[in-house]
C-alpha cells in the first residue's frame, strides 16, 4: 500500500508504546519481543483498513531495534550475550529480530512500493523471481492454499519464542488470504499455542486455519479447536517421555539446550528438543552428547520402537507418536500430509475445486504436497529452497511447480498477487 495513499486516511495511533530498553538477559529479549508482538497486530489491523500508522508507532519500533542493537558484544568472541538466570551467560544471534525490525520500519515510513524496492537490494535476481511466479499464478482464485511457516513465509529465526511475524509479512499474507483463496491454512511442526504459532502471529483473527504438531491439532475460521484422536496408551508414554525431556534440561550440563532454536516444544502427538541453532552456537560434541542422551531416553521408554519415531534435522530432535500406516500392521510417524488429511477431511474441503496451492521449505513439507497431489484437483506449488535436490523433487511431484531462494520472494509474490 502505497505511502500517499495512505496520507488520504484517517491517522490511528499506537496501541502500545515501546521505551528503551537495556536488555541483558533472555527474559528481557522475550519481554521486548513480546511488546513488539503487541504492537505490531494491531498496526496490521489498521493498515488492513486503509489508516495511516502514526508516527509514535514507527519510534516505538525504533525504540526496539536500537535496545537489541546494543546489546552488550563480547570483545573475545564478536557474539552478543545474554544472561540466563543472571550468572550463566550465552551467544545469541539477533540477525532475524533487528533485520525484520529494520524492514517494518522501512515499510512504515515509505510505503509498499519502495519497501520492494528496498528488498531488491539484498536478494540477487529478487524481481525476476517475483515477476515469474506473478506470471504462474496471475488471474487465479485459490481453493486452498497450503503453507508452512517457518523458512517458507517467515525468515527463519535462532530462537523460535523471538519469531514474532513482521509487520509486512502479516499484511502481504493477510491480504492474499482474504483476496485470493477461499481455505487459506497454515501447518507448522511448532505447537499450536503456549509456545507455538499463535503465539508469534500478528495476521488478523480468523484470516488463516492454524495447524499445529505437523496437523494434529487446529483451530477453524470459527476460532473452534480441533484434534486428531490419540489412544490412552500413547498419550501416557508420551508424558512419560516429557517428563523425562524437562527433567533433563534442568542438569547444569543440558540447561542450554532450553534457550537455542526451537527449545523444548511439547506438542499434540509428539516432541521437539533442539540440539543446535541456525547460527550452531552450540559445539559440535555437545550437540551429538545431548542427541544420544535423547535417543538413549526415548529407548528406555520405548524399547520396542512400538510408540515413537526419531527424526533429527540436524537442529532438532522431533520424537513423533506412531500410527497405523495405511491401515497396514505397520507403524508409521505421523506427517504433515496425515495432518492435511486430517484437517481437510474435519473441514469438509472440497478436493475437487481448484486451483490448490501449497508451499513449503523443506522434506518436511513434502508429504503434505504429495497428499495435496493425491486428494486434491489442480495442485500449485512453491518452495523455498536452495537445496538442488529437494527442488527436483518437488519438481518430479508436482508439474506446476516454482522454486524460489528466499521467503520474502515467496510473500511479495503473494502480495502483489493481491492487490
Amino acid at each position: 500500500m502505497d505511502s500517499q495513499i495512505l496520507q488520504t486516511k484517517k491517522l490511528t495511533t499506537c496501541a502500545k508504546n515501546i521505551s528503551l530498553q537495556d536488555i541483558s538477559t533472555l527474559k528481557e529479549l522475550y519481554k521486548l519481543k513480546s511488546e513488539t508482538r503487541d504492537l505490531r497486530e494491531p498496526v496490521v489491523r489498521n493498515i488492513m483498513k486503509q489508516r495511516v500508522i502514526g508516527h509514535e508507532c514507527i519510534e516505538s519500533l525504533k525504540n526496539a531495534l536500537y535496545s537489541l542493537e546494543t546489546v552488550h558484544i563480547d570483545d573475545d568472541t564478536g557474539q552478543r550475550l545474554l544472561s540466563i538466570d543472571g550468572r550463566k551467560q550465552i551467544e545469541v544471534d539477533l540477525t532475524y529480530e533487528i533485520r525484520e525490525l529494520k524492514k517494518d520500519i522501512y515499510y512504515l515510513e515509505y510505503g509498499e512500493d519502495r519497501f520492494i524496492d528496498y528488498l531488491t537490494k539484498f536478494i540477487p535476481n529478487f524481481r525476476k523471481y517475483v515477476n515469474d511466479g506473478i506470471d504462474m499464478l496471475s488471474g487465479m482464485h485459490f481453493n486452498a492454499f497450503v503453507t508452512d511457516r517457518d523458512g517458507t513465509t517467515n525468515n527463519y529465526c535462532g530462537r523460535y519464542r523471538s519469531s514474532i511475524q513482521p509487520i509486512y509479512n502479516s499484511v502481504f499474507l493477510s491480504r492474499f488470504a482474504k483476496n485470493r483463496c477461499n481455505i487459506p491454512i497454515f501447518i507448522t511442526s511448532a505447537p499450536l499455542k503456549d509456545f507455538g504459532i499463535l503465539n508469534v502471529s500478528i495476521n488478523p483473527s480468523k484470516t488463516f486455519v492454524y495447524a499445529g504438531s505437523k496437523g494434529r491439532e487446529f483451530i477453524d475460521l470459527k476460532g473452534e479447536f480441533n484434534s486428531f484422536p490419540i489412544n490412552e496408551q500413547k498419550q501416557k508414554v508420551i508424558r512419560m517421555l516429557n517428563e523425562r525431556l524437562l527433567q533433563l534440561l534442568q542438569d547444569p550440563n543440558f540447561e542450554k539446550f532450553n534457550f537455542i532454536g526451537s527449545a523444548l516444544q511439547l506438542k499434540f502427538g509428539q516432541t521437539t528438543v533442539a540440539r543446535q541453532d541456525i547460527s550452531h552456537s552450540i559445539k559440535a560434541e555437545e550437540s551429538t552428547a545431548f542427541l544420544e542422551k535423547v535417543k538413549s531416553i526415548v529407548r528406555e521408554i520405548d524399547p520396542e520402537n512400538k510408540n515413537f519415531r526419531i527424526e533429527d534435522t540436524g537442529l532438532d530432535v522431533e520424537i513423533i507418536l506412531t500410527i497405523d500406516g495405511n491401515g497396514q500392521a505397520a507403524l508409521k510417524d505421523f506427517d504433515k500430509g496425515d495432518g492435511l488429511d486430517y484437517i481437510s477431511r474435519t473441514l469438509e474441503i472440497d478436493t475437487q475445486k481448484g486451483p490448490n496451492l501449497v508451499c513449503g521449505d523443506t522434506a518436511s513439507d513434502i508429504p503434505m504436497l504429495e497428499k495435496a497431489m493425491e486428494t486434491f484437483n489442480e495442485v500449485y506449488t512453491i518452495f523455498v529452497t536452495k537445496d538442488d535436490k529437494l527442488a527436483q523433487r518437488v519438481r518430479d511431484i508436482c508439474q506446476n511447480s516454482y522454486i524460489v531462494p528466499s521467503p520474502d520472494i515467496l510473500l511479495t509474490i503473494l502480495g502483489l498477487l493481491s492487490l
